[in-house]
This record gives structure tokens, C-alpha cells and sequence, in this order.
């Protein structure tokens, strides 16, 4: 069974976004086999943009999730470059909460025709609940991560989403982890 809500009052004009949105997840699976026990999972992503100045852009995302709090090395939530926290790597943990926060200031560097380059500079901060865990350990600080970093966007207005972007982030917690993070679209 799912249940999806998405509320969404986003403005978009190309490259710069301004409003608030709001997406909803719920999943229960059930299973008539013994050897699968029932899941459920929910998360719930807060979206916040705001338009700063002629070129800039204030992009927010707030992610709190938590699903059945079994003890496997499979748990939902990853810790992920690809996700939630820019720089961390790839799939570094696994948890069965989690509270992310993302923030970033893009700019508008270049802009010819339908050609943009955009520049960012990011915060995430993120923290799990570890399989088995309990709702303590989102405070406990071996949990929680903290990056930051910058980087780079290349745009194309006349394609929707035609966003090719690279981060570079780096912990500040304890700083043992940085690196790139390419990929297709806005990060959030």
C-alpha cells in the first residue's frame, strides 16, 4: 500500500525557482510469507526556494524519514553522496531514520541564449538512526555528518531538467571524507 501528497507552489522562471513544496511518502508492504515481515516506511521532504536578486537563488530541502526498526543490513535510508550529503560517498551507511538538511545558494555565472553556468555553494547536514536504534541516536554525535562545499551547474533552458552539475564537498565534522558528485538535474 502507498500513499503519496505532494503540495506544490513552486514558481519556476528556467533556472531560479521561488515558493514552497511539500511531498509526502508512505509504504506499507505486507507479505503472507513467513520468512518477510510486514515494512512500513514514510519520509516527508520540505522544499523552500527563494528568489535573491537578478542571478541568485536560495534552494532548502528538509527530509525526515523513519520506517520499521528492524535490524538488517538493508535498512531504507542510505548515507549517500548521490541523496543526501554531497562529498560523504558512495552508500557509506544504511539507517532506519533519518533527518537530512540541504542547503545551497546558486548563482547565475553566465548566461547566453539558452546557455547558463551556474555556481553553489552548499551546506548538508544529516543524522540516522541506526538499524535497531533508537530515536537517541539521532542526536549521538558518531551519527551526525555535516558537509559543505561548492560547485558547478551547466544548464540548457530549452530542455526541462537538462542540468548537468558537479559538487565538490567536504566534511566538517570530523574531516575525514570529501569528493565529487556529478550528476543530471538540480541536486534537490
Amino acid at each position: 500500500f502507498k500513499f503519496v501528497y505532494l503540495y506544490n507552489n513552486l514558481k519556476y522562471h528556467y533556472q531560479y525557482i521561488n515558493g514552497f513544496k511539500n511531498e509526502l511518502y508512505t509504504q506499507m508492504v505486507t507479505s503472507k510469507s513467513e520468512h518477510q515481515d510486514n515494512f512500513f516506511i514514510a519520509w516527508n521532504d520540505l522544499f523552500y526556494f527563494k528568489r535573491i536578486g537578478a542571478k541568485g537563488n536560495w534552494a532548502n530541502r528538509l527530509r525526515i524519514g523513519l520506517s520499521t526498526n528492524t535490524v538488517s543490513p538493508f535498512a531504507p535510508f542510505a548515507l549517500d553522496n548521490n541523496v543526501n550529503l554531497r562529498g560523504v560517498g558512495i552508500l557509506v551507511d544504511r539507517g532506519t531514520g533519518s533527518i537530512v538538511y540541504n542547503t545551497e545558494y546558486r548563482h547565475t555565472l553566465l548566461e547566453k541564449g539558452s546557455f547558463v553556468v551556474q555556481s553553489n555553494v552548499f551546506t548538508d547536514v544529516g543524522t540516522w538512526r541506526t538499524p535497531g536504534g533508537t530515536l537517541s541516536d539521532f542526536v549521538k554525535s558518531r551519527n551526525i555528518k555535516v558537509f559543505s562545499g561548492v560547485g558547478l551547474r551547466v544548464i540548457n533552458k530549452k530542455v526541462f531538467n537538462a542540468i548537468f552539475r558537479i559538487d565538490y564537498g567536504f566534511e566538517l565534522t570530523d574531516g575525514k571524507s570529501q569528493g565529487l558528485v556529478f550528476g543530471i538535474g538540480q541536486y534537490f
